[in-house]
């Protein structure tokens, strides 16, 4: 058992400062966008799909077995672990050592994963908040009322940015048409038609 440790931990190690140093990590991110509205993020996403904030309640409420990161990380400490407590006493039992390396390796990479989660929604609130949105032109994407809401589309903070889109205006609105962000209710925009004002975005 001790040669399988020592090949996790190796492997394992390698992987995690390639990741630190070359940002491999880096192929989970999916985009920079504010958590304190309810964006979605992506092209070809529907009404009924769950926005990044559920996505991220979800990971933090299962073990993130689908993840790379998880992976890389959880190898590593299981190979740490098991190396380390074979080395220092033998007279352990293998399955006790296995079982705490499992245990180990499976803590440590679902706690990495989740230390970058919370990083990486920090990060992205810096760089879009709910108010900067206002102000903005968006395309409807999801057609809508005054008696329903939909969905629009605009470009913030460098992101493509898919927002639930409400209107005040007896009027409605088809896909395609342009519309002016002049508000924010219950993580919802408060768009009004690009009639209003007269003039078109520059």
């Amino acid at each position: 058992m001790i040669t399988l440790y020592i090949v996790c931990l190796t492997v394992g190690g390698v992987c995690v400062i390639l990741a630190a140093v070359e940002g491999l990590d880096g192929v989970e991110f999916e985009g920079e966008f504010d958590s304190d509205v309810e964006l979605e993020h992506g092209r070809g996403e529907t009404e009924n799909q769950p926005s990044y904030r559920s996505k991220r309640k979800n990971l933090r409420l299962r073990l993130p077995f689908g993840s790379v990161r998880f992976w890389t990380f959880g190898v590593c400490f299981f190979g740490l672990t098991g190396t380390i407590m074979s080395v220092l006493n033998p007279d352990l039992t293998p399955a006790f050592v296995a079982t705490a390396a499992i245990a180990i390796g499976v803590s440590c990479g679902t706690a990495v994963v989740w230390v970058f989660d919370i990083l990486r929604s920090q990060q992205a609130n810096s760089l879009v908040q709910s108010h900067d949105l206002i102000g903005l032109w968006a395309t409807v994407e999801i057609p809508f009322n005054r008696d329903s809401r939909g969905k629009v589309r605009l470009s913030a903070g460098g992101s493509v940015l898919y927002l639930s889109a409400i209107t005040e205006e007896n009027q409605e609105f088809s896909q395609g048409d342009r519309v002016f962000v002049v508000g924010m209710e219950k993580n919802k925009v408060l768009v009004v038609s690009e009639a209003s004002f007269g003039v078109s975005e520059a």
